[in-house]
């Protein structure tokens, strides 16, 4: 097999997996907030019920420990550093192969020599592999190419628009996917925040039982700070809003490369090759970014 068809079904195998891994954390991210939410609240319901109903209070607290212990369970065997590094270095070695993958159909250096070409993308796709040798078992069932090019480019504005072009739209599209989210998150939490702040100032006036109703408030400012600081905890893990500067960010700098391009490069060439270059080094830092920030847990 031609070796950038075979390299274009590989990185689409490596892709597919990361994908499968992160979709796998960020369900269990948004089970866990949901469980934690519920929990607090079985538990504040429970510590209000009457004596004559102790069997009622006694379900609801197991239920809020149950839920909690699940809680549990799922961020050590699902939300760990194993399945977090897993993922980014899945995710790491598929935006590599991707990168290796548009230089030599770009005919970009370090392949712009027809001669050597093919022998030295094989090195460099066997260097990627050996880095992620430990997660072959973990690879999704090879389905053919995938979004990266499994033949050579016909002209530069091939690359502009399969590569460039096409990165700056993804970019900006997830950025505009992850703000409403973020934004929704932030104000969610500042509306628990600001209510339980509320409902502590005045029960340090009238005390627990507000307006003579029965019910001990102290009880729902702890359920309201437990909720808030389960999503400030979901915003944090997901990293929303340092992937959206980064995303945008990112597109910026891409967007000005664009706008520096010669309609008239020769392929190949040490002009057109530094071209390439300066694009993949800036998708290839903001790789190197988010795979530490989200290396930090």
């Amino acid at each position: 097999m031609d070796p950038l068809a075979s390299a274009s079904e590989l990185q689409s195998t490596w892709s597919r997996t990361a994908n499968k891994l992160k979709q796998t954390i960020d369900r269990t991210r948004w089970a866990t907030l949901t469980l934690s939410a519920i929990a607090a609240l079985f538990a504040a319901v429970a510590s209000q019920v009457a004596t004559e109903h102790d069997s009622w209070r006694l379900r609801l607290a197991v239920a809020s420990a149950v839920l909690l212990g699940v809680v549990s369970f799922l961020s050590s065997r699902l939300l760990g550093g194993t399945q977090v590094s897993a993922w980014t270095r899945m995710r790491a070695a598929s935006e590599a192969l991707k990168g290796a993958i548009y230089k030599y159909s770009a005919l970009a250096a370090p392949f712009d020599d027809q001669l050597h070409a093919a022998e030295r993308f094989n090195e460099e796709r066997e260097k990627i592999a050996e880095n992620i040798d430990d997660l072959l078992s973990l690879l999704e069932p090879n389905q053919g190419a995938g979004s990266a090019p499994s033949t050579r480019f016909a002209s530069p504005s091939d690359y502009l628009d399969e590569r460039v072009r096409k990165q700056i739209a993804w970019f900006r599209k997830k950025a505009d996917d992850f703000a409403p989210v973020a934004k929704r998150l932030r104000a969610i939490e500042f509306a628990l925040s600001l209510l339980a702040a509320v409902v502590t100032a005045a029960v340090g006036v009238a005390g627990k039982n507000l307006f003579g109703l029965g019910f001990d408030f102290v009880a729902l400012t702890s359920v309201l700070t437990t909720i808030g600081g389960a999503i400030l905890a979901h915003a944090e893990a997901s990293r929303y809003d340092f992937l959206i500067a980064t995303y945008r960010a990112t597109a910026l700098r891409l967007d000005n490369e664009l706008s520096n391009v010669n309609a008239d490069f020769a392929v190949p060439s040490p002009d057109w090759s530094s071209f390439v270059e300066r694009c993949e080094t800036i998708l290839s830092t903001e790789n190197g970014a988010w795979q530490a920030k989200f290396g930090r847990i």
